[in-house]
């Protein structure tokens, strides 16, 4: 597991344990939303999660965090990613989830603002990459929003509702 463990003034990112793998489970079921952020349009499982969390724990690339708001000390959301196997300059956010009563209210740019400083600083990555699915026209909007653009689609990739969706892959160029 690549350990992502950062405090920062508001909040903190900490390693997902197996503990905690009941209260990621709820955060990603929280909403329909959600799916945008799993790929999946059924709520996941606890053997879904689970799995999830074997992967990272087993592969030195990947990394899985619990967002927390420090004066409250409740866990608000999680990212997951990995450093590329091929390329050690970029890395990936696979799953990136604020839970619904925190959100538009800037915490979710401070965080990836916060995770993309962190993996520069500390792994010396140049690139961070995030899929996002076309329909998701809000996560599209967010993305944009904090520097990310346009780099490819991969048509009909993913399956939702019994229909296959195009993922859209965009891009940040990290500047020191």
């Amino acid at each position: 597991m690549l350990s992502i463990n950062l405090d920062l003034e508001e909040f903190a990112f900490k390693d997902i344990s197996k503990e905690e793998l009941d209260l990621v489970l709820n955060l990603y079921n929280e909403s329909y939303d959600s799916m945008f952020a799993t790929g999946k349009d059924k709520d996941l499982s606890f053997d879904d999660i689970k799995e999830k969390y074997l992967e990272v724990l087993i592969n030195s690339h990947e990394y899985f965090a619990g967002i927390y708001l420090k004066d409250k000390k409740e866990m608000i959301g999680v990212i997951k990613g990995r450093i590329d196997y091929d390329d050690n300059e970029k890395f990936w956010i696979s799953s990136f989830l604020i839970v619904k009563r925190y959100r538009s209210e800037g915490l979710g740019k401070k965080c990836i603002n916060s995770i993309i400083t962190f993996m520069n600083k500390t792994y010396d990555v140049k690139v961070a990459i995030v899929g996002v699915i076309s329909s998701n026209t809000s996560g599209i909007s967010f993305w944009k929003s904090i520097g990310f653009s346009y780099s490819r689609t991969i048509k009909q990739f993913i399956n939702l509702n019994d229909r296959l969706v195009d993922f859209i892959i965009m891009k940040k160029v990290i500047s020191n």
